[in-house]
C-alpha cells in the first residue's frame, strides 16, 4: 500500500519530473530554455536556504527530480549551459536569501 507520509518523496520526484519535462517540451528557444533553468536554480536555492538547518535529502531529490525531467525535454540550446545557469541560480538564490 502506499503510504503518502513515508514516500511523498518519491511521489514529488515522478510528479516533477514529468512537469519539468512537460515545460522543457513547451518552451520555444534556447533563451526561454534558460531562462527557466536560471529561475528554477533560484526557486531551488530558496528552498536550500530556507531548509539549510533541517533535513535536506528529500528536498534534494525533489529539486533533482524537476531538473532531471527538465535536461531530458530541452530540445532548444545546450544542456550543458543548461546545467551551468542552474547552477548558477542556485547559488544566486542562496545568496540572495542569506
Amino acid at each position: 500500500m502506499f503510504d503518502l507520509n513515508k514516500n511523498y518523496m518519491e511521489l514529488f520526484f515522478a510528479v516533477l519530473m514529468i512537469i519539468g519535462l512537460i515545460i522543457a517540451l513547451i518552451s520555444p528557444s534556447a533563451a526561454i530554455s534558460y531562462l527557466i533553468a536560471f529561475l528554477a536554480g533560484i526557486f531551488a536555492g530558496r528552498l536550500m536556504f530556507d531548509r539549510k538547518n533541517k533535513i535536506h535529502l528529500p528536498y534534494i531529490m525533489i529539486i533533482a527530480g524537476f531538473f532531471i525531467g527538465y535536461l531530458i525535454g530541452v530540445y532548444y540550446g545546450n544542456r550543458r549551459v543548461v546545467i551551468v545557469l542552474f547552477a548558477i541560480g542556485a547559488v544566486v538564490g542562496y545568496k540572495l536569501y542569506e
